[in-house]
């Protein structure tokens, strides 16, 4: 199965749609970047194609961008990505670098070139998530309990108290792709204590007709922490990425918050992922 990632072709509202020409959706570009402690950046683009009421399948690929310039500085070195291709995701092509790793202890300039356009973001990578315990307990949903099903207690580190942000996936083992879990991201800054708690309740089958799971007694999962930044999470947020699994449509996007610059959709981050394999019991 193919990963999608947050927004498999950008669209502008649909509500001013009749009013733009079509040469003027291609100046919208949607981003989505991140780079990973111990790990190459990733940069994956689109271009936006104008909604004619039928999504073209092919111009969803041609919406794919694979001209662009992509140079990533880590204050000392500076390198231009190179283009490369993986069909197990979408877009199938996508910007890496080759020598610059993501670093605790540098921050991360990233210029995107195309069209004769500059698009400029500026990342850190947070710290990996610390938790502390993990403890399954009884479901409920919607006031019912479940015996034969669990949700998941995580007892994380704040030893600092700070501002922290996270989203989480979860999959059973034997599914080949992360889901998001419920909830899919949250933040520290109401947390003024050295630990906090959080319910994963179920999650969402992407793969099936839409139906929300439950962590059935004796099965594995697998549940995916991962660190971001504040800039991300407010992307997310604003595009209400906690309720979502798959953004497929863009009514939103132009009160998307973004921290790369030209009106680009999306965000460049820092990440720092943990990942347990757990027997539901």
């Amino acid at each position: 199965m193919k990963k999608y990632f947050f927004l498999p072709v950008l669209f502008f509202s649909l509500a001013c749609t009749s009013n733009l020409e079509e040469d003027s959706y291609q100046d919208k570009l949607t981003v989505e970047s991140v780079i990973e402690e111990g790990e190459f950046a990733r940069v994956y683009l689109l271009n936006s194609i104008p909604f004619k009421g039928v999504i073209d399948s092919l111009e969803v690929i041609k919406s794919i961008e694979t001209k662009a310039k992509v140079v990533l500085s880590n204050g000392e070195v500076s390198e231009i990505l190179t283009l490369k291709k993986d069909e197990s995701y979408f877009p199938f092509f996508y910007y890496r670098s080759n020598v610059i790793k993501g670093d605790l202890n540098k921050s991360y300039n990233l210029s995107i070139n195309v069209r004769n356009k500059e698009f400029t973001s500026k990342t850190d990578v947070p710290q990996a998530p610390h938790v502390v315990d993990v403890e399954f307990i009884e479901a409920q949903y919607e006031g019912e309990v479940f015996p034969d099903f669990r949700d998941v207690k995580l007892t994380m580190q704040n030893s600092n108290i700070e501002n922290l942000y996270f989203k989480f996936f979860i999959k059973n083992e034997a599914k080949k792709s992360f889901s998001n879990a419920n909830p899919f991201i949250i933040n520290t800054e109401i947390i003024d204590s050295n630990t906090f708690s959080v319910i994963i309740r179920h999650f969402k089958d992407t793969e099936g007709d839409g139906k929300e799971e439950f962590l059935e007694v004796g099965t594995k999962v697998d549940l995916k922490i991962v660190a971001i930044t504040k800039e991300q999470y407010e992307f997310w947020k604003s595009v209400k990425g906690d309720q979502t699994t798959i953004l497929g449509s863009s009514s939103f996007s132009s009160n998307a918050k973004s921290n790369i610059s030209n009106n680009a959709f999306g965000y460049w981050s820092g990440e720092n992922a943990v990942t347990f394999n757990l027997e539901v019991m």
